[in-house]
């Protein structure tokens, strides 16, 4: 290229070119963090779903034991707790009268 003022060649500047390299390159890192993000987002939502499933199974089983203490109670103590059952549905029928 030759300078209109004096005559001289001009060498062309390579500038454009170094920026586009360093937006492709800046293009990059910005998808490798992004696919880092969403790697650490699944693990993230496994771990949660399994402590999840821990959670429900040792509800489960507290429940489990909770029926089978129950039902050991009840029958060991059958007049007991029939007198327990009276009582209690007196009251919520009191209750229910009371408020009608």
């Amino acid at each position: 290229m030759i300078d209109s003022k004096n005559g001289n060649t001009v060498r062309p500047r390579t500038g454009g070119r170094n920026v586009r390299n360093q937006s492709q390159r800046i293009l990059q890192d910005v998808k490798d963090l992004g696919s880092i993000a969403a790697h650490d987002v699944t693990l993230g939502k496994q771990r949660l779903a399994a402590r999840g499933r821990e959670l429900l199974a040792d509800g489960r089983q507290a429940i489990s034991n909770y029926e089978d203490n129950a039902k050991q109670y009840i029958a060991e103590h059958p007049f007991k707790t029939l007198l327990v059952a009276l009582g209690v549905g007196t009251l919520i029928g009191l209750v229910i009268r009371r408020r009608s």
